[in-house]
């Protein structure tokens, strides 16, 4: 059974798909959130290890659940990377400046993903 368990949350099913299979290689169990809301959820009650988050999405964007995750404090430990097609520089500094701790650019190579991925949580890829 996977001992590390990765949230994304993403509202593009087909990015979902492709993060599923470039992350199988890691034998990390993946879980997934379509909104903001959701994703805040899941974090709460399922306490992923990492969290691969878009900045746009429906209801709650990736800034909204970074804000909520400072307030309520429930992100501690858990790196949060932004996987986004979003990535100026001054959406990257905020992103940054509310504790995420890297960024992946859409559309993303596999490899980079399942290495920063490793590398945040300490596995091998």
């Amino acid at each position: 059974m996977p001992d590390k368990t990765i949230l994304v949350a993403e509202d593009n099913q087909l990015i979902r798909m492709m993060v599923q299979t470039a992350l199988r290689p890691l034998q990390c169990r993946v879980i997934e959130a379509v909104d903001g809301g959701e994703a805040l959820e899941l974090i709460k009650s399922e306490e992923p290890d990492l969290v691969l988050l878009d900045i746009t999405m429906p209801e709650l964007d990736g800034f909204g659940v970074l804000e909520e995750l400072c307030i309520i404090e429930t992100g501690g430990p858990c790196p949060i990377v932004m996987l986004t097609s979003a990535a100026g520089e001054r959406d990257m500094d905020r992103a940054k400046a509310l504790g995420a701790r890297d960024h992946i650019v859409k559309p993303f190579e596999p490899a980079e993903l399942r290495n920063t991925v490793a590398r945040l949580l300490g596995v091998h890829p």
